[in-house]
């Protein structure tokens, strides 16, 4: 068994192969992994699920509908485990437990797993050990449980007195469809009595009752989960909305980033080169109409400053100059001020 060939498996057929609960490891991380598996079959070999690895994956699994433990071994100790993993599986349909010695003990620990279980509807317990009480047990989960529809205790040893007990069971439950106690200990009277339960016409009124109101239930439960999913769906289209917008804000930054670089660095992209120059320009010009006056004495341009600004920036003093000699047409920069820069005076304030 390699666990690439099975985890893809919807059905999973190892009966008679002499397998042992040392020998499941595979199977037990199957049913923890897998996604698409429906059917287990098991029978045949040497399983008493005594040391519980079995049934933890099992109680755990939410795609398993039937399982197949039929001639194993696995008895009071292997059903404790079993019984806890079915009070927690809520997917399992259909289990078979024939010929596996589970006695009225046995018995009574599975009827306490039916009384919490809502998924079984199927359960085959024939050729076992069970007696009266056994029956007595699974009589009285029988009146709880409005799930299960068949139940196959045939060879077994239940006689009139057990049966009577599910008789009881069966006047109260009407999901149930068949209750086969053929080769047991019952006598003719018990067997027409049972018979004439599931004849009774209000049983097959009851029994339809019950089949709407389930199906009801469950188009309720289907539409609650697409309701969920909806809303859901909703709130990860808001996410998803709420990220675009991060990330628009993300890339614009960058953008603005990427044009502060592209100036650094003086790559020599003439377009670039302009559309920095142009906001260099704007920025002299508003420096520049602050000096109404019009001389070059206060509220001029510091190009001693900005000296030192252009080693840092990459901006010549050819560039700067041809920038001021642009201003000199378009703004009211004083003709003393570019005297200045042309004479090597770069301080923006009176001439000394």
């Amino acid at each position: 068994m390699e666990f690439a060939d099975l985890i893809n498996e919807k059905k999973i057929n190892l009966s008679s192969r002499d397998l042992r609960d040392d020998d499941l490891a595979v199977i037990i991380i199957v049913l923890k992994e897998s996604k698409v598996l429906r059917e287990l079959w098991l029978g045949g070999n040497r399983i008493n699920l005594a040391d519980g690895k079995f049934t933890d994956a099992l109680a755990n699994n939410r795609t398993l509908r039937v399982l197949v433990l039929g001639k194993n071994r696995i008895g009071t100790e292997g059903m404790k485990q079993l019984a806890d993993a079915l009070k927690v599986n809520g997917r399992l349909q259909g289990i078979h437990l024939r010929n596996n010695h589970i006695d009225d003990e046995g018995a009574k620990i599975f009827a306490g797993a039916l009384m919490t279980n809502k998924s079984l509807q199927v359960i085959n317990l024939r050729f076992n050990k069970i007696g009266d009480e056994g029956a007595a047990s699974l009589a009285v989960a029988i009146e709880e449980n409005k799930i299960l529809s068949q139940i196959d205790l045939r060879w077994n040893e239940i006689s009139d007195v057990g049966a009577e007990k599910l008789a009881d069971a069966l006047e109260s439950n009407h999901t149930i469809e068949v209750l086969d106690l053929d080769e047991n200990r019952l006598g003719k009277l018990m067997r027409i009595r049972i018979e004439a339960i599931f004849r009774d016409p209000k049983r097959k009124l009851k029994q339809l009752e019950m089949i709407i109101a389930l199906k009801d239930w469950m188009i309720a439960a289907k539409d609650e989960e697409i309701a969920s999913l909806m809303t859901d769906n909703a709130q990860l289209k808001s996410q998803v909305a709420s990220q675009g917008e991060k990330i628009a804000s993300l890339e614009s930054n960058l953008e603005d980033e990427g044009e502060q670089n592209d100036f650094v660095d003086g790559d020599g992209d003439s377009e670039k080169t302009e559309s920095v120059s142009n906001k260099r320009r704007r920025r002299v010009i508003g420096k520049s109409t602050t000096n109404e006056g019009g001389d070059d004495s206060g509220g001029g341009i510091d190009i001693t400053n900005n000296q030192k600004h252009s080693a840092q920036d990459g901006v010549t003093w050819k560039q700067r100059f041809e920038e001021l000699a642009f201003v000199v047409g378009s703004s009211r920069i004083s003709q003393t001020m570019v005297s200045n820069i042309r004479n090597g005076s770069f301080s923006g304030g009176s001439k000394k």
